[in-house]
């Protein structure tokens, strides 16, 4: 079996050749959240990258994107100081609210409503002093950008160059984006060519490994199933399809880490203890990027008037409701209605209130809502038998407890 599927099974020897000798190579967005990160998480992970110097490489689609984002990010990173400061201007209108109702409890003496307000203002006041503390320490990445000038000397040059056969790689893109061939297929959503840009960055980093004749390790900031093995909202590992790939196409293994892991056995092996602060932060960063929700769809039957099958809706973080999509295809003649019934749902999860509905001829909504009152639905992979069939109304109400 290891004979016949080498590129799945990693033994010491594989993990220590990449390690010591391979070419290490991330997305761009691990870059660019050097900018997002806090001082602490910043430099620990400069530095791992740092420590790569010679063999650290970066293709030029990677390259490309932290050139076109970078100052966005930045501008995003110092309104973050102002958007901090957001919540305790609506807990302070709260607090107001919240003391002028206890004082019209006649029989509660005015001094406790006022050592509330006073002591909350006070706090408040107090963070807003640290918020600005911490604005004036961020660097000044207009005058001296140290992230750019540290990768400058870390990279030595080792970026790609743009591939010669463009055009035809962002056909195969799209062909793999509508075969749903990872990776880079979730990005379809995104303007011009931008679905393209995770296979691009792949194509470019297969290339450059059977160039080099050396292992690579891949760290990427993608949470996405375009990505990564997903079952019930947890992670299992990369997407076999790109293990597979990789060996076919360079003759070596591939390693692919998210941020966190990277960083986390970069500090165990260099012989710290792994910071789980700095990995907090970096996986809270991770999560806030993952869409809450994906989809995928089965179907059963299918002509212009009638489209049944079901559809499998995973959520990775809790949520009072969520909404998944489905494709008619092919097209409606008119906008259809839509039924829909939840079969099966994670353990514990609350009873739901299901409306499915559509406005168009190519696709239709599932929302699934908490039926509970402060019950969330929990983490897990949610299965919807759903029909649709044309119609005049283009919209189906129903209840349901959930599954048995």
């Amino acid at each position: 079996m290891r004979d016949k599927f080498c590129w799945y099974f990693f033994d010491h020897g594989d993990y220590e050749a990449a390690w010591n000798e391979g070419i290490l190579t991330v997305d761009a967005n691990v870059i660019l959240d050097l900018y997002r990160y806090n001082q602490s998480t910043r430099e620990a992970l400069l530095s791992a990258l740092e420590s790569f110097k010679g063999r650290l490489w970066i293709s030029n689609q990677t390259a490309n994107e932290f050139i076109k984002n970078r100052r966005v990010v930045i501008t995003e990173t110092r309104n973050d100081f102002d958007k901090a400061k957001k919540p305790l201007d609506d807990l302070e209108k709260a607090l107001s609210a919240a003391v002028d109702a206890i004082r019209a409890c006649r029989v509660i003496p005015r001094e406790l409503s006022d050592s509330l307000d006073g002591k909350v203002r006070e706090a408040c006041q107090s963070l807003r002093d640290g918020i600005d503390s911490e604005r004036a320490k961020a660097p000044d990445y207009d005058q001296d950008d140290e992230i750019v000038l540290r990768l400058e000397v870390a990279l030595e040059d080792g970026i790609g160059k743009q591939p010669d056969n463009l055009e035809e790689l962002i056909k195969e893109a799209e062909r793999r984006k509508n075969e749903k061939i990872p990776p880079g297929y979730m990005d379809e959503g995104k303007d011009g060519t931008g679905f393209a840009g995770d296979f691009l960055m792949w194509k470019e980093i297969l290339s450059h490994g059977k160039e080099s004749d050396r292992s690579m390790i891949l760290v990427t900031s993608e949470t996405k199933e375009d990505w990564w093995e997903k079952k019930s909202g947890r992670t299992l590992n990369p997407r076999l399809e790109l293990l597979r790939e990789a060996y076919q196409e360079t003759g070596k293994k591939i390693l692919i880490y998210h941020t966190d892991q990277f960083l986390k056995l970069h500090q165990e092996r260099t012989g710290g203890k792994s910071d789980e602060t700095v990995l907090e932060e970096i996986r809270e960063y991770s999560l806030a990027r993952e869409p809450a929700v994906s989809v995928k769809q089965e179907v059963d039957s299918s002509d212009n008037t009638t489209n049944a099958g079901r559809l499998l809706i995973s959520i990775s973080r809790p949520v009072k409701n969520f909404t998944g999509t489905g494709r008619l295809e092919p097209n409606f003649l008119s906008s259809p209605d839509v039924t829909a019934r939840l079969v099966e749902s994670p353990s514990g999860a609350p009873s739901v209130r299901i409306r499915a509905n559509t406005g168009t001829t190519f696709n239709f909504n599932v929302h699934v809502h908490s039926n509970e009152q402060g019950k969330l639905l929990p983490v897990g992979d949610y299965l919807l038998e759903y029909q649709a069939s044309y119609g005049e109304s283009g919209q189906s109400v129903s209840d349901e407890t959930g599954p048995e």
